[in-house]
């Protein structure tokens, strides 16, 4: 039975059904690590609220210069635009396709799913993200302006205790909102082993060896951004075994039902759970490679990380070598005994 109390309306409470921890095995320098990556939190419901309301977007407006004086005005001052029901997504806002995927798209979804006809409100978007979102049925209502009406928000509990969804959450929405891109599976069409590379931030140096060694093995390179986003789709809904550099490429498997084999290369001193934990349970075998890792780099925080995440740096052809093996070793058909 839903509860409701003014000015707050409950739309819905879902269960969260329960989620195993994910076992990883992490090549990290010369050291072999098996993890158990489980959920940061866990929670026995979410709940979707409304309540009537003019909402602004405030985060990363302030600073100097022009153009973010003129971001402040129009937050501040515009006149609403003036909405039915709508969920803002503002304050969570993705820099990535990743995070879309992971963290906006699955409220997205449920919000309709549940309530029918919504407008879904974004920060001025780039084309990519776009027609991300569109893939979904969604289109953006993109403005710096306030905006008024019925407001729909999310809420975690956990017992009697409530947390709401903001933009410093610890692990990927999507593994809380459920089975939500069900209806959106798409028919796969490309190669089943696929080393997805990077160009820019996080482009490995060692390239050219990298990918005649992995097209040695079998598999088969793709740059995504050299594709339209329904290809992108389709090309990682078609692959089962995938190695990856951390990024975009890997969110595209929330998609999928199964994945047999995921191989995610970090870029050194850096270390992220959040796809174990986003996409982890869809995957027969997950394992994190990591060139080499200083624990001083995580101790000082995210200044210090962030120069390491966005280089370009070399993948260890030894630990990718070894971690092959042994998923060949995994997945080999066992031999008939008497």
């Amino acid at each position: 039975m839903l509860v409701s109390s003014p000015p707050y309306t409950a739309h819905f409470v879902q269960p969260i059904a329960p989620q195993e921890p994910v076992p990883v095995r992490l090549l990290v320098g010369d050291r072999r690590l098996d993890l158990a990556v489980g959920r940061p939190m866990d929670f026995a419901a979410l709940t979707l609220l409304s309540d009537h309301a003019v909402s602004k977007r405030k985060a990363d407006l302030e600073g100097p210069g022009v153009r973010a004086f003129t971001k402040r005005a129009i937050s501040r001052w515009s006149r609403p635009i003036r909405l039915g029901r709508f969920l803002d997504t503002r304050h969570i806002e993705p820099n990535n396709i990743s995070h879309l995927l992971m963290d906006i798209v699955p409220l997205c979804l449920a919000a309709r799913r549940a309530l029918g006809d919504i407008a879904c409100v974004f920060r001025p978007l780039q084309p990519p993200f776009r027609e991300l979102l569109r893939h979904f049925g969604i289109e953006p209502v993109c403005t710096y302006r306030p905006v008024a009406g019925e407001r729909l928000s999310f809420r975690l509990s956990r017992g009697l205790a409530q947390f709401g969804i903001d933009a410093r959450f610890d692990a990927p929405l999507y593994s809380y909102t459920g089975e939500v891109y069900e209806d959106h599976l798409a028919a796969g069409n490309g190669p089943h082993n696929v080393f997805v590379s990077r160009r820019g931030p996080r482009a490995p140096t060692n390239g050219a060896e990298l990918e005649v060694f992995l097209t040695r093995r079998g598999f088969s390179v793709l740059y995504l951004e050299d594709h339209p986003i329904p290809e992108q789709i389709a090309r990682m809904q078609a692959a089962d075994r995938v190695i990856a550099i951390h990024g975009a490429a890997l969110a595209f498997l929330a998609l999928k039902e199964t994945t047999s084999t995921v191989i995610e290369i970090m870029p050194p001193h850096v270390y992220h759970d959040h796809f174990p934990v986003g996409i982890g349970h869809k995957v027969g075998r997950y394992v994190q490679l990591i060139p080499q890792f200083d624990e001083d780099v995580q101790f000082r925080g995210w200044p210090a990380i962030y120069p390491h995440k966005q280089r370009p740096f070399a993948v260890d052809l030894v630990q990718l070598e070894e971690a092959l093996d042994d998923d060949a070793k995994e997945f080999a058909p066992k031999a008939l005994t008497g």
